[in-house]
C-alpha cells in the first residue's frame, strides 16, 4: 500500500508540480528574445511572460495549455507584417487553458481555409482559431486585412474573448472584426468593435449555425459594403446580444443594401432561419443606403427584441428603426417578436420612419414609436401586404407624415395620435407609468428641483410624487 502510494504521489508531482514561468524580451535580457521559441520550449502549464517591445514575427500554440501575457497592449506588440499570416494561430484543438493577453496584435494576413460559398480564402488576420477554444484577454488588435475576419476568425470553435478593443481591420469579405462561422460560437464580453470594414458585416458575421453570445459590446462606425454596418447574421445562426450598443455604423456603396447597425438574413430555403436574440441594446444614428437603419431582418428571421432603444437611425428606403422583409409570395416571413422597446427620432426616405413590415408577420408588444419621420407615409410604422402583423398596447404618436400606414392586426390597449400627450407619473416617457418610475421616485428622494420625478413641481421628491405614479399606473392613453 505504501508503495502504491509513493508512486501516486510521484506521478502527480511530475505531470502537475512543475510548471515554469519563461521570459520573453526584444532586447534579449531574458530567456528567449522571441516569443515562438518560447512556446516551443514550453510545456503545458507553462507561463510566458513577455515584456514591453515590438515583436516581428507570428506565433502558433501548437496545441499548448499555456498562458502567454504581454506587460500591457499599449506597450507589447505582435507584428506580423513580415509573415503572410495570421499574427496568432491556435489550429490544435486549443481549449480555454490556451490564453493570450496584454498584447497589440497587428500586421497579419490570415491564414487558409475553405469558405463554404466562395471557397479557398484566407481569413483571421490578427487571430485564427480553427477548432480551437482559447481564452484571449485585454489585447487591442488593430491593422490587420485579409478575407474572412480582418481581426479574428473563428471556426468550429468557443473561444472567450474579453476586454478587447478591435479596432481599423479589414476583410475583403465577411466580418471586418471577426468572421464566426459553422458551430462558431465564441462568448465575447466588454468588447469594443470600432471602425473595422468589410464587404458583409462591418464589425462581424456570424454564419452557418454560429450561437456566439456578446455581453456589454459597442460596434461603432463599422463600414459594409453590402449588408450589416455592425453585424451580419445568417443562415441558420443565433447569436444573443445582451446589453450591447451599435452607434454610427454605416452601409455604403449598395443602394438595396440593408441594416445600418444590424443585418439579420436568413436566406429563405437556401439559408434557413435565424433566431438571434437582442436584450437592453442600443441601436443610435446608424445608416443604410437600403432597409433598416437600425436592423433589418429578412426572408425567415425571427430575433426577439427586448428592451431596445432604437434612436436617431436613417434609411436611404424604409424602416429608418427596423426593417422586417420577405418575399412578395410571404413564403420567408420575418415575423420578430418586439417588446418593449422604444423607437424615437429615426427617419426614412420612403417608408416607415420607425419600423417598416413588408409580407411579415411580426408582433409588436408595449412598444413606444414617436418623433419619427418619412415620406410619403408611415412616419411611425409602415404595413406591406403584412395584415397578420400585430401591435399591442403600444403607443404610436407625434410621428410624420402619418402615424401608421396599411393593414395590421389591432391587439388591442394602442394610444394613437399625431400629438403625444403627457403622461402624469412617466417620468422616463416611455409610455408607461410602472415600477421603473416608481424606483426613480425613491432613488432621488429629497430635495429635488427641476428634476424629472419632482412630479408636482415643489422642489422635493416626495410621498406626493409616489402616490400620483401609484395613480397613474400602466399604459399611458
Amino acid at each position: 500500500m505504501r508503495r502504491i502510494s509513493i508512486l501516486s504521489l510521484s506521478l502527480f508531482l511530475s505531470t502537475s508540480s512543475f510548471a515554469t514561468t519563461w521570459t520573453v524580451d526584444d532586447f534579449g535580457k531574458a530567456d528567449f528574445n522571441s516569443i515562438q521559441q518560447a512556446i516551443d520550449a514550453s510545456s503545458n502549464g507553462d507561463t510566458i511572460l513577455v515584456y514591453s517591445g515590438i515583436y516581428m514575427e507570428a506565433i502558433n500554440f501548437d496545441g499548448k495549455s499555456i498562458s502567454v501575457e504581454g506587460e500591457s497592449a499599449t506597450t507589447t506588440t505582435i507584428n506580423g507584417a513580415d509573415n503572410a499570416s495570421s499574427v496568432v494561430t491556435f489550429e490544435n484543438n486549443e481549449d480555454s487553458t490556451s490564453s493570450i493577453s496584454g498584447f497589440r496584435i497587428t500586421g497579419g494576413t490570415g491564414n487558409m481555409f475553405t469558405d463554404p460559398i466562395f471557397g479557398p480564402a484566407k481569413g483571421g488576420g490578427g487571430i485564427f482559431c480553427d477548432s480551437a477554444s482559447p481564452t484571449i484577454t485585454d489585447c487591442v488588435i488593430e491593422g490587420n486585412s485579409t478575407w474572412g475576419g480582418g481581426a479574428i476568425f473563428v471556426y468550429y470553435g468557443a473561444p472567450t474573448i474579453s476586454n478587447c478593443t478591435i479596432r481599423e481591420n479589414e476583410a475583403e469579405g465577411h466580418g471586418g472584426g471577426i468572421y464566426a462561422f459553422e458551430n462558431a460560437d465564441a462568448t465575447i464580453t466588454d468588447t469594443t468593435f470600432e471602425n473595422n470594414t468589410a464587404y458583409w458585416g462591418g464589425g462581424a458575421t456570424c454564419h452557418e449555425h454560429t450561437d456566439a453570445t456578446f455581453t456589454n459590446c459597442t460596434f461603432v462606425m463599422n463600414t459594409t459594403m453590402n449588408v450589416g454596418g455592425g453585424v451580419y447574421i445568417r443562415s441558420r445562426s443565433n447569436p444573443t446580444f445582451v446589453g450591447c450598443a451599435f452607434s454610427q455604423n454605416e452601409q455604403i456603396y449598395n443602394p438595396l443594401g440593408s441594416g445600418g447597425g444590424v443585418c439579420v438574413y436568413g436566406g429563405g430555403d437556401t439559408g434557413g432561419p435565424c433566431y438571434p436574440t437582442f436584450t437592453d441594446c442600443l441601436f443610435n444614428s446608424n445608416t443604410v443606403l437600403g432597409d433598416g437603419g437600425g436592423m433589418s431582418v429578412a426572408y425567415r428571421c425571427d430575433p426577439i427584441l427586448s428592451n431596445c432603444t432604437f434612436e436617431n437611425n436613417h434609411a436611404g428606403r424604409s424602416g429608418g428603426g427596423l426593417a422586417c422583409v420577405a418575399d412578395a409570395g410571404h413564403l420567408y416571413p420575418s415575423n420578430a417578436d418586439v417588446q418593449n422597446c422604444i423607437f424615437e427620432n429615426n427617419s426614412a426616405t420612403e417608408e416607415g420612419g420607425g419600423i417598416h413590415v413588408r409580407n411579415s408577420d411580426p408582433t409588436f408588444n408595449n412598444i413606444v414609436v414617436t418623433s419619427n419621420v418619412a415620406n410619403p407615409s408611415g412616419g411611425g410604422l409602415n404595413f406591406f401586404e403584412s395584415t397578420d402583423a400585430q401591435l399591442i398596447n403600444s403607443t404610436i404618436c407625434g410621428n410624420s407624415s402619418s402615424q401608421i400606414n396599411g393593414n395590421f392586426t389591432d391587439g388591442g390597449g394602442n394610444f394613437i395620435d399625431d400629438v403625444c400627450t403627457a403622461c402624469e407619473g412617466d417620468t422616463n416617457e416611455d409610455g408607461m407609468v410602472d415600477v421603473t418610475d416608481l424606483l426613480a421616485a425613491v432613488g432621488s428622494w429629497g430635495p429635488c428641483s427641476g428634476c424629472a420625478v419632482d412630479i408636482d413641481g415643489n422642489g422635493q421628491v416626495d410621498v406626493t410624487d409616489l402616490l400620483i405614479i401609484v395613480g397613474n399606473w400602466g399604459s399611458c392613453e
